[in-house]
C-alpha cells in the first residue's frame, strides 16, 4: 500500500492544504493528516490551539475515503521530532508498505536540519509542493515535485486575521 504522511501546523486550514488533500488522496492509496503539537519553526505565532486544529483537519479529511486525521502527536515532550511520527506512523500501519512524506518547497530548504534527516529518507520519499517564495531546487536530496495551482499560505491568513482584529 502506499501512504502519504501529511503533517503540519494547519494553523489556520487553507485552500492550498485542502488542494494537497485532494492531489494526494488521488494518487496514494491512504493518507494520514497529522498537526503538529510542536512548532519548531513557528514557536510563538500560534493562533489556534492544537485541538482546533485537528478538529479542523478531521473535518476537511472527512471528504475523501481514504483519507484520515490522526492526533499522534497530541501529547508528545519537546523530544519529540518528524521523525518519531514516521515511526509511529509505520507501526500503526505497517512497515512493508511504501510511505511518502509530503512537505512544502520552504520547508525543502530546511529539510536537512531535521533531527535525523537522513533516517527520514531511509524510511520515506519526499513529495515537494510549491510555496510562494520558495524555491524547488535542493541538488542533494531526491524528491518528487508536484505543483500546485493555489498556493495558500497559512501566514498570511494568520497575518490577516490578526490585521483584521487591530
Amino acid at each position: 500500500m502506499t501512504i502519504a504522511i501529511f503533517g503540519g501546523t494547519f494553523d489556520p486550514w487553507t485552500s492550498a492544504h485542502q488542494q494537497i488533500l485532494q492531489m494526494l488522496s488521488e494518487k496514494y492509496q491512504r493518507v494520514i493528516v497529522i498537526p503538529t503539537a510542536i512548532r519548531y519553526y513557528k514557536a510563538g505565532n500560534q493562533m489556534f490551539s492544537f485541538e482546533e486544529r485537528m478538529r479542523s483537519a478531521r473535518e476537511h479529511s472527512r471528504i475523501f475515503a481514504n483519507v484520515r486525521a490522526i492526533d499522534i502527536e497530541k501529547n508528545v515532550d519537546e523530544n519529540w521530532r518528524f521523525v518519531h511520527t514516521l515511526q509511529a506512523v509505520r507501526g500503526m500501519y505497517g512497515t512493508d508498505n511504501e510511505y511518502y512524506v509530503a512537505i512544502g518547497s520552504d520547508a525543502l530548504q530546511k529539510f536537512t536540519s531535521w533531527f535525523e534527516w537522513q533516517k527520514i529518507l531511509e524510511n520515506a520519499s519526499l513529495v515537494v509542493f510549491n510555496r510562494p517564495g520558495f524555491t524547488k531546487d535542493f541538488p542533494d536530496i531526491s524528491f518528487e515535485y508536484l505543483p500546485m495551482e493555489n498556493p495558500a499560505s497559512s501566514t498570511e491568513v494568520r497575518n490577516l486575521l490578526r490585521l483584521a482584529k487591530m
